[in-house]
């Protein structure tokens, strides 16, 4: 099998975990809320979706319905900080991602919205060393699992699907990425994802 030219990780519960639980406590203690509020108003009210579909372009605007949502307004360093809270690095992944960053081009790609993109070196530095490649889904106007979604994200990087090989922990979005002509990965754990690395030709 020939190398990919490109691989693509998918970063909550991948190159991290990722603790929703912990991050909804830290706001909710900043707006001085229960973590179900914060749940209620944000994550299932779909506001938190829209904007992983390009609903804010804008940080500042994402921010500003963000706290009217919570009924107090949090800032820029405050979101980070309780996001950053609930992420735990994933330290065998990353340090794959590091060698196969050695043989080919690397990218992360993560239904996310316009902080994550802006502002990894303070959310996730130690995946922001490795991955100079970032791309979130409200980029693109939509999110995975849809395959225009990694259509699209073919575009962006110029891109041939069958040369790019996609890591994700999520059956759907690996399906989605399967019928946009990818080569793609459900990941299950550190020693899969290093087998299946060296099906895809690479050393280890």
């Amino acid at each position: 099998m020939e190398q990919p030219e490109l691989v693509i990780f998918d970063m909550d519960d991948v190159l991290c975990h990722y603790d929703l639980g912990r991050r909804l406590r830290a706001l909710a203690r900043l707006a001085d809320v229960t973590a179900r509020d914060v749940r209620a108003a944000v994550w299932d009210s779909g506001f938190e979706d829209l904007a992983d579909q390009g609903g804010y372009m804008e940080i500042e605007n994402y921010l500003h319905e963000f706290g009217i949502r919570l009924g107090r307004h949090i800032s820029l360093d405050q979101w980070i900080e309780a996001r950053r809270l609930a992420m735990v690095p994933s330290e065998g992944v990353l340090d794959l991602a590091k060698k196969l960053g050695e043989q080919t081009s690397l990218a992360i790609y993560t239904n996310n919205g316009p902080v994550v993109k802006n502002h990894l070196e303070k959310l996730f530095p130690e995946a922001a060393e490795i991955f100079k490649l970032r791309f979130c889904s409200y980029e693109f106007g939509t999110k995975k699992p849809d395959p225009q979604s990694f259509t699209k994200l073919m575009q962006a990087l110029d891109q041939k699907p069958e040369l790019c090989w996609f890591i994700d922990d999520k059956k759907s979005n690996v399906q989605g990425a399967k019928l946009a002509g990818l080569r793609a990965h459900h990941f299950t754990g550190l020693i899969a994802l290093a087998n299946e690395a060296k099906n895809q030709g690479f050393e280890l």
